[in-house]
């Protein structure tokens, strides 16, 4: 059986974008670095019929992984190795998802279309999906 390549968009207490080795920026597999508008970014692209695209948000014991650098380590003795990941949401201060949330096709969290202040209620917001082979943002306002 090949080894499958995974991707995770891991929920935690961390932002950017962190490869495999100790949290460095990945210049080289599928990430690359860019310039726009004078702002450093970094971009992953990858082939959803080739690499499986996951959420990680709590550990076998329930607790949320909170650090990006707790991932790799916990899925080295799985059937795959991490592609790379980043931080996929806005959370509270318990770590637990304030928008939809699923993970293996099952809801944990429901959507959040209220209005308020802050970040999480900037217009137009939308939700990230993977839907077969196709990865496509649903728009709501």
């Amino acid at each position: 059986m090949p080894i499958v390549r995974r991707i995770a968009f891991l929920l935690a207490a961390a932002t950017g974008l962190a490869a495999h080795s100790n949290g460095a920026l990945a210049d080289s597999g599928p990430c690359h670095s860019m310039e726009y508008e004078r702002a450093a970014h970094t971009i992953c692209e990858v082939d959803l019929h080739r690499h499986m695209v996951r959420l990680y948000w709590n550990q076998s014991d329930g607790t949320p992984y909170a650090y990006l650098s707790a991932l790799p380590r916990d899925l080295e003795g799985g059937t795959g190795r991490l592609l790379f990941a980043t931080n996929a949401g806005m959370f509270d201060s318990k770590l637990k998802p304030v928008g939809l949330y699923v993970e293996w096709g099952r809801e944990l969290v429901h959507v959040n279309i209220k209005s308020g202040n802050g970040n999480f209620h900037m217009k137009p917001n939308g939700i990230f999906y993977i839907s077969g082979g196709n990865a496509a943002v649903a728009e709501h306002f």
